[in-house]
């Protein structure tokens, strides 16, 4: 008789090979990092940089692939959804704070009570990332 192989949907391939790529490039950034702290190199910081954005891109992609396809019973999920979360807060925040200085003074004051809104909201996100991270750690 044979053994029955799990199923793995494409879905999951995708999300796992995309997660594969960003640890990788993690482990390259680290490794450069590293070197160029041991020895400052003009050539390795350009290294460095590049990784980094790499590395960014790879998390985006990441985060994108599982935001899409990943399933929110799975515990991978909610780091993700929160962070996505508290980028788009900060960039709201941010965004809002910059249009401040165009709006009259009353108009100003019920912003800046909301952009604190926000960011008390974008605190509590972070902290159910980090308590999500430790339910799977």
């Amino acid at each position: 008789m044979s053994e029955q192989m799990p199923v793995t949907s494409i879905a999951e391939t995708l999300i796992s090979a995309r997660l594969l790529m960003l640890q990788s490039k993690r482990l390259i950034l680290a490794t450069l990092e590293r070197r160029l702290t041991q020895r400052p190199l003009e050539s390795l910081r350009g290294r460095v940089e590049h990784m980094r954005l790499e590395t960014d891109t790879a998390q985006t992609g990441y985060s994108a692939s599982m935001l899409r396809w990943g399933s929110p019973s799975t515990p991978d999920y909610w780091p993700v959804a929160y962070r996505r979360l508290v980028e788009m807060a900060e960039k709201l925040a941010a965004k809002l704070r910059r249009s401040a200085s165009d709006m009259p003074p009353s108009e100003r004051y019920q912003l800046a009570a909301e952009v604190e809104m926000l960011e008390v909201l974008v605190d509590r996100w972070r902290e159910s990332i980090r308590e999500s991270i430790a339910a799977v750690a």
